[in-house]
């Protein structure tokens, strides 16, 4: 067992110390399992979290692995430290990350408005680097590294694709939030309020202020953090920088759906003319979306659960506008959001190579 972490991986005696932090959080979990199917070059794992989580027993590469709390040594000799953990925890330990030199991969969102954070998406970047636009986004510089939000890629990406292919006139997005985007107590308490309503109990509104269960809102009050409009002001931000100006911006609206696990969103395209359906499939089907031109098959939060893809359905005409299209889509908010994280981590090192 290596020192504060998991063990070390068969054939990674050179490779890079990494702590995540947020390690026993819903996101800590996926990451650690991508990092793991992926094959990052790790030396050293350190599984860092709260206080009361310090001493559970998790697992990493079929070996135990035990959690710990985060202190002031927590942070030595790491390279790289991801923050899994809620914005409250992230604004409480980042900065022994940043004295010991770390490069800071942020999911919390908390660092956003950092003047040194970078925002990236590099499954987005690669689609941009394709196209005949001039790049944009932040510029390079600085080690702390914002991992976008899950719509905000998928609405980027599908206007970057289109884009380069077709003039965009105008599009609109409605994102469908799942619970889990709050976290472990997001989940919790939609299940809670789902049992307890079926039982005719008091239900409790802890996290959203709201009923969720059995419900859809478009506002979920001013004490739930972050609110629907803070949230949606996030992904229109981010999906702005990360679209680098190949497209207007979209119009866009994030309602909060009594769903567990996934996101999902649906999409209004009017292009500058019309053009065949089948030729728009084509042009969005590339990593990392997946068209499934089956009308009876529409992608769904549930089938995308552990898919690394944006799963999109076939594209449809509306009836009113010859050259306006709807796309359906769905993704697993967490792991696509974990492997975001871990595709950051992987182009540091490889500019860390060069």
């Amino acid at each position: 067992m290596t020192k504060q972490g998991g063990p070390l991986p068969q054939g990674a005696e050179s490779g890079t110390n990494v702590a995540l932090v947020g390690a026993s959080s819903l996101q800590g979990k996926e990451i650690k399992e991508i990092l793991q199917e992926r094959h990052f070059p790790l030396s050293r794992l350190a599984l860092l979290d709260a206080e009361e989580v310090g001493g559970q027993l998790t697992e990493f590469g079929e070996e135990p692995a035990v959690i710990y709390p985060v202190t002031d040594e927590s942070f030595e000799d790491i390279a790289l430290a991801l923050f899994a953990s809620s914005p409250a925890f992230t604004q409480q330990h980042w900065q022994m990350a940043e004295g010991q030199g770390c490069e800071i991969i942020d999911l919390s969102n908390y660092l956003e408005t950092n003047p040194q954070a970078r925002l990236r998406a590099p499954s987005i970047e690669r689609l941009r680097e394709d196209s005949v636009h001039s790049p944009g986004g932040r510029p390079a510089g600085g080690r702390i590294s914002i991992s976008a939000h899950p719509a905000a890629m998928a609405i980027a990406g599908i206007l970057v694709q289109l884009s380069r292919r077709f003039v965009v006139e105008r599009s609109a997005f409605t994102v469908y939030e799942p619970a889990s985007e709050h976290g472990k107590a997001g989940v919790h308490e939609l299940h809670q309020q789902t049992v307890s309503l079926l039982a005719f109990q008091k239900i409790p509104q802890q996290v959203f202020h709201s009923q969720v269960a059995f419900n859809l809102l478009v506002s979920n009050g001013e004490q739930c953090r972050p609110t629907l409009r803070e949230v949606e002001q996030r992904i229109r931000s981010q999906a702005a920088e990360l679209v680098g100006g190949r497209a207007s911006q979209p119009a866009l609206r994030v309602l909060q759906a009594p769903t567990f696990y996934g996101t999902a969103f649906s999409c209004f395209v009017e292009l500058k003319e019309q053009v065949p359906n089948d030729v728009m499939e084509e042009a969005l089907d590339r990593k990392p979306f997946s068209v499934c031109r089956d009308p009876e098959a529409q992608p769904s939060v549930v089938g995308v659960a552990g898919s690394d893809d944006i799963m999109l359905g076939p594209v449809e005409r509306d009836p009113a506008c010859s050259s306006g299209y709807w796309i359906w889509g769905a993704l697993d908010n967490l792991r696509f959001s974990a492997l975001n994280s871990v595709e950051i981590a992987e182009s540091l090192l490889q500019c860390s190579d060069k």
